[in-house]
């Protein structure tokens, strides 16, 4: 009889645990790139003068480059004022993402383990911006209300 009191009184409590720890993890959301990224994994303010100053030692030849200054420029902008960079051409958004992949390509070939982290500094950072992008585009090609005869 004292085990099936134990049993039954175990079964009770795993199940009432089991219903709290669903309702516990029922949450909106956030699909962002940055979404599960801590600061740390993108190219701001304090990391960008690190990731400069790496550059310069270890990639200096293409640090002379104007793929480097577009590159840099945008992520510049994107510290200063995220929202700055919905501005840019799509010739110089063109031109940033070409700059982003050549980077990437020329800190891959470094043998050192800060190029692996600067890579996925500089991917995570060029994502977000494209997503920026990409999020103010489909907002922008939204229907004009006044397409269907509504006007306001």
């Amino acid at each position: 009889m004292k085990t099936r009191v134990i049993f039954a009184s175990l079964v009770l409590g795993l199940g009432l645990v089991n219903t709290l720890a669903t309702a516990a993890t029922t949450t909106n959301t956030d699909d962002s790139p940055a979404a599960n990224k801590p600061a740390s994994t993108m190219l701001v303010n304090g990391s960008q003068k690190q990731f400069a100053s790496y550059a310069e030692l270890n990639i200096a030849k293409f640090v002379n480059t104007t793929n480097w200054q577009n590159f840099m420029s945008v992520v510049s902008l994107y510290n200063q004022n995220p929202t700055a960079v919905l501005n840019i051409s799509p010739a110089d958004r063109i031109k940033f993402n070409e700059a982003a992949l050549q980077l990437t390509d020329k800190l891959a070939k470094q043998k050192d383990a800060n190029a692996s982290n600067w890579t996925k500094q500089v991917g995570h950072t060029a994502r977000m911006i494209n997503f920026l992008w990409n999020a103010n585009q489909s907002t922008s090609e939204t229907p004009d209300v006044q397409h269907f005869g509504i006007n306001i």
